[in-house]
Formats: structure tokens, sequence, C-alpha cells
């Protein structure tokens, strides 16, 4: 016989055991650490677009920096020229013919210079378009990390909890 069978009192029967009711771990919900998980994969695409948007922007400002020294140059070059045809003539060593075809070249310049002004009004149009995507790409990952930082403090709240329940 065995120790078992002994304690039964003989008759070959072992004992019963007495049920322990023990509660079964809850599975741990990771739904919201499975939001998180997206949630910072969208901020990375978002802060991409942003940095993207920021480098689109700078380059367009460079665009236009150059544009409006085109304009400025082309604006001195005219001015300089008429000034030197002018100057010419007034001290006669220019003939009248000589001063038309310059007062022309001057109009012409002048058209050019004209035709760069708007050239650069295009740009400052695509500067501000630029800008304001900027600052719109910005404000979404802004807004993420607000939600981020919300979603993560409300998911170490509810681990808090979960533990003072557990004890």
């Amino acid at each position: 016989m065995t120790i078992g069978q002994q304690s039964a009192g003989g008759m070959g029967r072992r004992p019963r055991r007495e049920v322990i009711d023990v509660p079964e771990r809850k599975r741990e919900d990771r739904r919201l650490d499975q939001l998180l998980h997206v949630r910072k994969q969208r901020l990375g695409r978002l802060e991409r677009e942003r940095n993207e948007a920021r480098q689109a922007w700078r380059a367009s400002r460079n665009q236009l920096q150059q544009a409006r020294q085109l304009w400025r140059d082309m604006l001195a070059r005219t001015q300089e020229q008429w000034l030197q045809s002018r100057r010419e003539f007034m001290q006669m060593t220019l003939t009248t013919g000589q001063f038309n075809r310059a007062k022309a070249l001057y109009k012409r310049m002048q058209a050019e210079s004209a035709q760069l002004y708007l050239r650069c009004q295009e740009w400052v149009e695509r500067c501000r378009q630029a800008r304001a995507a900027f600052f719109e790409a910005r404000r979404k990952v802004l807004e993420a990390n607000r939600q981020q930082e919300k979603l993560s403090v409300l998911r170490d709240q509810m681990r808090a909890q979960e533990q003072i329940m557990e004890q």
C-alpha cells in the first residue's frame, strides 16, 4: 500500500484534494501599447514630412534671395548704363543717334528688370506657400507629440492602478 492509500483509511482511494480558488492572471490589454506604437510610427512620418517641408522652405528662400540679387544687379547695371550714356551725351562725346540707341537699350533693360521683378514676386508666393506648408507640418508634429504624451500618461496610470488592484 502507498502512503496515500493508508491515509484514506485503507480503502484504496486517494484523499480528495481541496480545490483552491486561484484567480487566473488576467491577460494584459495590449491595445493601448499597440496604439502607442502606431502613433509613434505616425509621429516619425510627420517629423520626416516636417523636415522635408523645412528643407523645401529653405531652398525656396535661397532661390528667392538669388532672384532678388539678380534683379538688384540688373537695376544697378541699367542705372549705370543710363547715367554713363547721359554723361557722354552731355560731354558731347556721343551723337544723337548713339544716344537714342542708348536710350532704347535703357528701355529694354528696364523691361528686363520689370520681368525679373515679376519673377521675384512669383518666388515670394512660392516661398510663402512653402512656409505655410512647413508650419502646418510643424503643427501636426506638435499635436501628435501632445497626443503621444497623453496616451503614455494614460497607459502609465492604468498600469499603476492595475498593480494597486493586484495587491
